[in-house]
């Protein structure tokens, strides 16, 4: 028996057909649509996240340098760290700027309450000028001077007079000197001959050596402005302006640097081996108004030069360039200590061999600790690590430090050279894991960029591990730069730099600026003129010993100089 099943078809037309598939193409579109939007969604949120990424890392960095600038005001200027301090991880060190704020406005406000500022207020002050010392209450200390030739020869018939303002320890005296006058027979009778005046080093100034003596030392030694000084001699009765004071310094300055200090220069570039160098900025008075425009201050710079042949020296130029850097260094052949400023790049020739006769670059590891130590501040874990394996270093080479420079050099090579070498390889590990721009990668980049100057340090026992010592040697430039401002002209700071140079000189062989220079400004102008590294602080008490000290002593004797075997 067969079934037949009936199958009811559903059948469409062909337009509705056409209209699903419109519609469906509808859809595909929609869905298209918001997949691009969603897309473009996902890829700004992607932009934003950078962005803020970018914002958090420069938040940090920002507040990084708040730290850091926080410090330099307010915390302790040492960069060494003991072993509590880099436990603490430099806890506690700022204070409150609040305090500090409060402080400024009480001193601000009573600076105003103190007067006005008006010109016109100021009391004129008296003219100026040569002054008669016949007349002054100061005590008075008489030399005369005779001849005993002229006394032979004739008699004595009276004295001329000069008076000059001198220094003593103790105060301010007239120096009375009494040439001798005699009569002696002539061709023509008897004519009456004077014993000459000695000579002097400045012979049109009302003043005696000493003065000018005390007057750098006040200034360039004490940091003490020139407006003070005037007033100190007001109360002493014997006023002394301060252009005169100014013209004084500057002639000071320019004798030593023409003749001393330039023996010093000459003789570290030739016979030394090692010098530290670093440079700090100075401000130049600015001048007249041009076109009835008001100049500003120029800048120039200070270069420090601190020799291991025991000479400390200052030079003044008006651009930090590397023209003024290859003719400073010009003939030095040694190891030259400093900073990564890239005026000192033009000076590198050669291969790094401590015997070869050429100049090489030093680095300083003072400076690498820096940056790690601002990283550490801010309480970076790279900053800290980094502080710690310097400061191994540093102990192991303060361990040798007693030992002559050739076994010196012996044992860094076997004691400090591994420990360099492991701190450059945490370097480059720590480089690879560090990402972005931050203190921490800073202080990593100088390490790398500098490894070859660093190592450099290895080559000879004499080299430091760094040049603070020329640091500490600017500091008595900044002291100045904050007292006086600006030095009036370019020719004024050049006379500067060398009267820095004498006074840091004096210093370093524990002289007495005031009693070198008194001396010194005494006997430079009866020296020869290739002798003069003889008068330098450096060789100065062997060169006194051969002098007369009465002739010293008798503060306007000519001086005898000593001759010396060739």
């Amino acid at each position: 028996m067969r079934v037949y099943v009936a199958v009811e078809r559903d059948t469409h037309s062909s337009e509705e057909v056409e209209q699903l598939r419109r519609e469906l193409e509808e859809r595909r579109r929609e869905v298209a649509e918001r997949e691009a939007v969603v897309d473009a969604l996902r890829e700004l949120v992607r932009s934003l996240e950078g962005k803020n990424g970018a914002l958090e890392s420069a938040l940090k960095n920002h507040a990084a340098e708040i730290e850091i600038l926080k410090r330099k005001l307010f915390g302790t200027k040492s960069e060494r760290m003991g072993t509590s301090e880099m436990q603490l991880l430099l806890g506690d060190l700022l204070r409150e700027p609040a305090a500090l704020q409060k402080a400024l406005d009480e001193a601000r406000g009573a600076g105003d309450a103190s007067g006005s500022s008006d010109p016109k207020d100021k009391a004129k002050r008296p003219p100026t000028g040569r002054r008669d010392l016949s007349a002054s209450k100061l005590p008075v200390i008489t030399v005369e001077l005779l001849d005993e030739a002229l006394a032979a020869k004739g008699r004595l018939v009276g004295f001329e007079e000069s008076r000059e303002l001198m220094y003593v320890r103790g105060g301010f005296r007239v120096l009375l000197k009494r040439m001798a006058k005699y009569e002696v027979p002539g061709d023509d009778g008897p004519r009456v001959t004077a014993v000459p005046a000695p000579v002097r080093l400045f012979p049109r100034a009302l003043c005696h050596t000493s003065v000018f003596a005390w007057v750098v030392v006040e200034k360039f030694a004490l940091g003490v402005p020139h407006h003070r000084l005037e007033q100190h001699l007001e109360a002493e009765a014997e006023p002394l302006d301060r252009g005169t004071m100014c013209r004084y310094a500057e002639e000071v300055g320019g004798t030593l640097g023409a003749t001393i200090v330039h023996a010093m220069l000459e003789d570290a570039r030739a016979n030394c081996r090692v010098l530290s160098t670093d440079a700090t900025g100075a401000a130049i008075q600015p001048g007249a108004k041009v076109n009835g425009v008001k100049q500003v201050c120029k800048k120039g710079h200070f270069f420090t030069i601190v020799a291991d042949c025991d000479h400390v020296l200052y030079e003044f130029t008006s651009s930090h360039s590397s023209n003024f850097v290859q003719e400073l260094f010009k003939g030095f052949k040694g190891f030259l200590q400093s900073d990564a400023s890239s005026v000192y790049d033009i000076l590198e020739r050669g291969p790094p061999d401590p015997n070869s006769e050429a100049l090489h670059l030093v680095g300083c590891w003072a400076h690498c600790r820096r940056y790690f130590f601002e990283a550490a501040v801010c309480k970076h874990p790279i900053g800290v690590d980094g502080l710690h394996r310097i400061q191994t270093i540093y102990r192991a080479d303060e361990a040798l430090a007693d030992l002559p420079p050739s076994k010196r050099g012996e044992l860094r090579r076997t004691r400090v050279a591994p420990l360099i070498d492991d701190f450059f390889t945490w370097v480059a590990r720590a480089r690879q894991t560090e990402p972005g721009r931050t203190l921490a990668t800073r202080a990593l980049g100088y390490a790398t960029n500098q490894r070859a100057e660093l190592e450099r340090v290895l080559l000879d026992g004499r080299l430091p591990l760094d040049n603070t010592r020329s640091e500490r040697a600017l500091r008595k430039i900044v002291v100045g730069r904050k007292n006086w401002m600006f030095y009036g002209s370019e020719t004024h700071a050049e006379s500067a730099a060398a009267i820095f140079s004498i006074i840091a000189s004096c210093r370093l062989h524990r002289l007495d600026p005031l009693d070198y220079l008194s001396d010194v400004l005494r006997v430079l102008p009866f020296w020869p003129k290739d002798r003069y590294l003889e008068l330098s602080p450096l060789r100065w008490r062997a060169t006194r010993a051969t002098l007369d000290s009465a002739e010293l002593a008798a503060h306007a004797h000519a001086i005898t100089v000593p001759v010396v075997a060739r």
